[in-house]
């Protein structure tokens, strides 16, 4: 079995009943930093390691999912016949990939995760990401109403800078979406449509 149907195999069983940061979720961060990272000419292994592995803390601690990882994956990779140099690389990747906490990126691959991670946030996907976090948090009820705001906080929450142009743009065409979204059950909701 090679290295990455091992990680594959590790994080299906590390997520297994995850909602929201989930194997689905490992997978479009990987296939976005694949498309990002080459053209930005990143170090893939790195950058396609850190993406399927780093949410792999969010079971441990929620909040400090970017920490929890860490000792998890250290021993992964390590298992996996990784250098310590590249563990090291790679834990910096995991442990940045938050805009909510942990250290700033300070490579390339990092950075570039963090944006990813920014991506899955908001949009189409990102809706019903949030909904369920919500939910699950205890910061929504559920009430179609409460939707336009929520909305509105998703999109205050992945506002701020981007290291790459690739993600800003496709992080400004799911706002769109999201606002065109939200005006339109505001709309509904008040019987114009």
């Amino acid at each position: 079995m090679d290295r990455w149907t091992r990680m594959r195999e590790f994080t299906k069983k590390e997520m297994a009943g995850e909602q929201i940061s989930g194997t689905d979720h490992l997978e479009r961060a990987y296939q976005w930093c694949r498309k990002i990272g080459k053209e930005k000419s990143a170090e893939m292994e790195i950058l396609l390691t850190a993406a399927l592995l780093h949410d792999i803390g969010v079971p441990i601690d929620w909040k400090r999912h970017y920490e929890a990882a860490l000792p998890k994956a250290r021993a992964f990779l390590s298992g996996l016949g990784f250098k310590e140099d590249e563990i090291k690389r790679i834990l910096h990747v995991i442990e940045t990939h938050s805009r909510y906490g942990g250290p700033d990126p300070r490579t390339l691959e990092a950075k570039i995760l963090q944006d990813v991670d920014a991506i899955e946030y908001v949009g189409a996907v990102g809706l019903i990401r949030g909904i369920v976090r919500a939910l699950k948090e205890g910061s929504f009820t559920g009430k179609v109403e409460e939707v336009p705001g929520l909305i509105e906080d998703l999109m205050k929450r992945v506002g701020g800078n981007f290291y790459t142009e690739e993600a800003k743009g496709i992080v400004e065409k799911r706002i769109a979406f999201l606002r065109a979204f939200s005006d339109r059950l505001k709309r509904e909701l008040e019987g114009e449509e």
